[in-house]
């Protein structure tokens, strides 16, 4: 499902991020990012999501490479997205409404579902994620684990195909990682694809089928 031909990336010439990474990921596979701090991690991510675009190499996302002017074609780029869900590791980056009923709400409603089908997701999402007892509370006032789900909440109302999640367990207690670990599991199970970047090797031994180290030269 995602593939990455000799990818090099870099914000300037002296700053090489990634350096001629190849790797792919097949469907229905839960994949590991692992690495220190600075090792292009999140800089890999955003490449997979079409945040970031290769310098060097090319980036296919089932079977179609990703580009700048892919992207631009607005029809295709909301399917891509819709396709391909991202979890910032800062949620505050990714919640804007004025509740979390309507924030979980949001993407299906730019999909134009009818109203019905998206009271059922947004439903079915508050309660993957426990997080029901919070559907009329604002974002900002959560704590940073329950705008952690809330953020995982407004990603899988879209229904994608692919997961794509930074730091998985960042600003979640313990019961908030129980619930992502197994959350993972049921997901990998379903037939998704997961890639994550993460520091836990708990959570990489638990949940991922293919661990992939960015300083072992991908």
């Amino acid at each position: 499902m995602f593939d990455l031909k000799n990818v090099t990336f870099s914000y300037d010439s002296a700053n090489i991020i990634l350096d001629d990474v190849s790797m792919k990921i097949e469907k229905g596979v839960a994949a590991a990012i692992t690495g220190n701090n600075g090792c292009g991690k999140t800089t890999l991510l955003r490449l997979l999501n079409g945040l970031s675009f290769p310098n060097k190499g090319k980036y296919f996302f089932d079977g179609t490479e990703i580009t700048r002017k892919k992207l631009s074609d607005i029809c295709f780029a909301k399917d891509f997205h819709r396709r391909v869900g991202f979890v910032f590791q800062s949620a505050d980056a990714q919640l804007f409404c004025g509740s979390v009923e309507d924030e979980i709400a949001f993407g299906p409603r730019q999909l134009n579902l009818e109203e019905s089908e998206i009271r059922t997701r947004v439903d079915d999402c508050l309660s993957l994620l426990e997080i029901t007892r919070l559907r009329y509370r604002a974002p900002y006032s959560l704590s940073g684990g329950e705008k952690r789900r809330v953020a995982f909440a407004c990603v899988l109302a879209l229904n994608p195909d692919a997961l794509v999640v930074d730091e998985p367990l960042a600003s979640l207690d313990a019961s908030g990682q129980a619930i992502v670990i197994d959350l993972f599991q049921t997901l990998r199970d379903a037939g998704k694809t997961i890639v994550f970047a993460s520091h836990s090797d708990a959570l990489v031994n638990k949940v991922a089928d293919v661990a992939f180290n960015i300083e072992k030269g991908v």
